[in-house]
């Protein structure tokens, strides 16, 4: 019983986050990687990438720097030497990915983030 359970907790949240998934306020992209992030009560992220759609859970944590983004579970993280963006999804089975990016495409992209937060 408890693995049906389970299930159709799991159903009921993925319906919640398809909910919450159409309502974009703010759309930006880094090479193949599309953010959609809104904002009621708590942050909401939409990733979309070429094979992956992934809705994050509610989360009021949301952190720019520099060199460094995250969003509740997802994180984003530039390395100078290499040019390297590295995407991490810090969940159950977890995600991992990366680009290489210039440094005007990193600016743009973070500047967006901080438009959208309002920094």
């Amino acid at each position: 019983m408890s693995e049906r359970k389970s299930y159709l907790q799991m159903m009921s949240e993925g319906f919640r986050m398809m909910k919450e998934g159409k309502q974009i306020n703010h759309e930006t992209k880094l090479r193949q990687w599309t953010f959609s992030i809104s904002r009621e009560a708590n942050w909401h992220v939409i990733l979309r990438t070429e094979r992956l759609k992934w809705v994050s859970p509610a989360t009021d944590q949301f952190i720019i720097e520099p060199l460094f983004v995250r969003i509740g579970a997802l994180q984003l993280t530039r390395h100078l030497e290499t040019n390297e963006v590295r995407l991490t999804i810090d969940e159950e089975w977890g995600i991992e990915s990366k680009v290489v990016c210039d440094d005007q495409e990193w600016e743009r992209f973070v500047a967006s983030l901080k438009q959208m937060k309002g920094e």
